[in-house]
């Protein structure tokens, strides 16, 4: 009989009763709560401490998490490593990086991060939802929360970094964040940020690519753009769609013979979009749009991707269900806002390639006829008229702002040439492209004013981050326009346009620390 000494001490509740917040009676070999459900009863071990703290082992988990801080200048090892993230206080310039020792660890540590944040998975989760969910519908909601509430078992590791990385995007933290001695109470969104890039790098070296795990660092790029990184989101959705290429999720015929379920193969076919999307996006705000693109476009007869509704519902199962729209019908008008930017992000992979074509009297033409085909995407887009138009942000925005500002730009930066594309002076093209940018501020101008007062109060990201794009766009315009007396907009535009652009970043960037 073993001594009451040395008898194993329970001093947190079981993993099951951790993920579903109930109450644990940490019970041996299995607490009450997994017994009546039927459940997988498993601990995380705590080590005895024999003096000085030595590594954070988890016994059959054979995980060992370490913590770090990493200024710019050195990297050292902590004298004592604490047991949990929540122990760690991230300080503004320093870098979260663990180290871990097993599959396992990765659940552990994203709870413990997300547990830093002060805030409960089903809230995050919930406004994500809500959300951002409408702009890049990649996850169906219905599947995502029966994994997250009905698993007999921890959560896998790649399904981990996604709750993780869904948790950032939702996350707005707490207005007092610290108390009156300066010790953070709850992490900041630059902290969390660090520590999820950190956690889904250790995922990606020591997974398979899977959907989950291409999904996770899709969002970690996105949120990257949405926080003013163009730059580091383009480096991000490069390995990204790398993974995709390994996992094959850009073919859909034989990642449908993979599949035992119609979502899945939905889910691949939405995230493939996402990347595709997300990338020409991401490319329009840095210096070298000639860099290689990662993703290439899928064929013109390739099927749209679905839209949030219909992925969350997840009713695959009748031949009909599935709209089998073409991505080269551009005038189709039952197409929805994720399939609208799906077109859009077509177009704007040719005009990306035609700003770069060598002879100018070629470019130009071939940009006038690719503007054709924008102004009439933009109508069908503009004259839908959806009930709510928050799932047609995205499409609006990649087609004014990554087509229009982009093209009509390039244009008039265009230094003085003779061009006699067309039979029309560079002069001519210049006032026909100065004409298209009014048009387009106009419409930018309007949209903020309708938009302006619907923003949440509270910080809430309902909104696209390629809007913020578009609005500085349409501001960069309106400073560059000649003042030769023709404006068409009065002079306290430029100010509300501002005013909106700060409310947008608000939601987006990190503005707490």
């Amino acid at each position: 009989m073993t001594s009451e000494g040395h008898r194993t001490r329970i001093t947190q509740a079981c993993i099951s009763c951790k993920v579903r917040k109930k109450k644990c009676n940490r019970g041996v070999p299995s607490c009450s709560y997994c017994i009546r459900k039927d459940l997988d009863c498993r601990y995380v071990p705590v080590p005895r401490r024999h003096g000085r703290f030595s590594l954070n082992t988890r016994g059959p988990l054979h995980t060992a998490i370490h913590h770090e801080t990493l200024t710019g200048e050195t990297s050292v090892d902590l004298v004592e490593p604490r047991p949990t993230f929540t122990e760690l206080v991230i300080e503004r310039d320093t870098f979260y990086r663990p180290r871990i020792e097993g599959l396992d660890g990765i659940y552990l540590e994203a709870q413990n991060i997300i547990r830093s944040t002060g805030k409960f998975v089903d809230d995050l989760t919930a406004r994500y939802f809500r959300n951002f969910h409408s702009h890049l519908p990649i996850i169906s909601r219905v599947r995502f929360q029966n994994n997250l509430i009905s698993t007999g078992s921890a959560p896998s590791a790649d399904a981990s970094v996604l709750l993780l990385t869904v948790c950032l995007l939702a996350y707005l933290p707490s207005s007092q964040m610290h108390s009156q001695d300066g010790e953070a109470l709850v992490m900041g969104r630059q902290s969390l940020y660090l520590a999820t890039k950190a956690l889904v790098a250790q995922a990606q070296g020591s997974l398979q690519p899977s959907i989950p795990l291409i999904q996770a660092t899709l969002l970690l790029a996105t949120y990257e753009y949405a926080n003013g990184k163009p730059e580091a989101a383009v480096v991000t959705i490069a390995g990204c769609a790398r993974m995709a290429y390994a996992a094959r999720i850009h073919d859909r015929r034989h990642h449908s013979m993979d599949c035992d379920s119609g979502i899945d193969v939905e889910e691949a076919g939405n995230t493939w979009w996402g990347i595709v999307i997300f990338e020409r996006a991401f490319l329009c705000e840095t210096d070298s749009i000639e860099q290689p693109m990662a993703t290439v476009l899928p064929p013109g007869d390739t099927r749209l991707p679905i839209d949030r509704d219909m992925l969350d519902r997840g009713d695959f199962q009748s031949p009909g269900s599935i709209p089998n729209i073409p991505v080269s019908c551009l005038t189709t008008p039952d197409v929805g806002g994720f399939g609208r930017a799906a077109q859009a992000s077509c177009l704007l992979d040719q005009v990306l390639k035609g700003l770069v074509a060598p002879d100018l009297n070629t470019r130009l033409p071939l940009l006038e006829s690719l503007d054709r085909s924008i102004q009439s995407l933009l109508a069908f887009v503009l004259n839908h008229r959806p009930e709510r138009d928050s799932p047609y942000c995205t499409a609006l925005s990649v087609t004014l702002s990554r087509l229009l500002f982009k093209l009509h730009s390039h244009i008039l930066d265009l230094p003085e040439h003779t061009v006699t594309a067309n039979l029309r002076s560079l002069e001519d093209w210049k006032k026909s492209s100065l004409a298209a940018l009014d048009t387009a501020t106009t419409i930018v101008i309007d949209m903020s004013k309708s938009h302006y007062s619907n923003l949440p109060s509270d910080g809430t990201n309902n909104t696209s981050p390629v809007i913020i794009y578009v609005v500085r766009a349409a501001i960069q315009h309106i400073q560059s326009r000649p003042c030769d007396g023709t404006s068409p907009w009065s002079e306290i535009v430029e100010t509300e346009l501002q005013l909106y652009l700060d409310k947008l970043r608000h939601q987006w960037v990190a503005s707490h620390q």
